[in-house]
């Protein structure tokens, strides 16, 4: 997961999984920018502090929806 912390209460990834993950658990999507060279996009939500980041991230990598974001992506290379 690539994600970088740019502001107080900030962050910044190109993590579509996370990125859902922090839409569902309720963190405001403030900007998106598409990174046209690249073919990506980048997503900044607004979060707590540093502490926050680090809980939400090991709930998102202990969470069902990895689970399932990640059987998602298996299903799609069969097709």
């Amino acid at each position: 997961m690539k994600s970088k912390k740019i502001k107080n209460n900030q962050i910044t990834t190109d993590d579509l999984a996370f990125s859902a993950y922090l839409k569902m658990k309720g963190y405001p999507l403030i900007k998106s920018n598409k990174i046209k060279s690249k073919g990506k996009s980048t997503f900044t939500f607004n979060i707590g502090d540093e502490d926050d980041l680090k809980v939400l991230k090991m709930e998102f990598i202990n969470s069902d929806f990895l689970v399932y974001y990640n059987e998602i992506r298996n299903l799609k290379k069969l097709i």
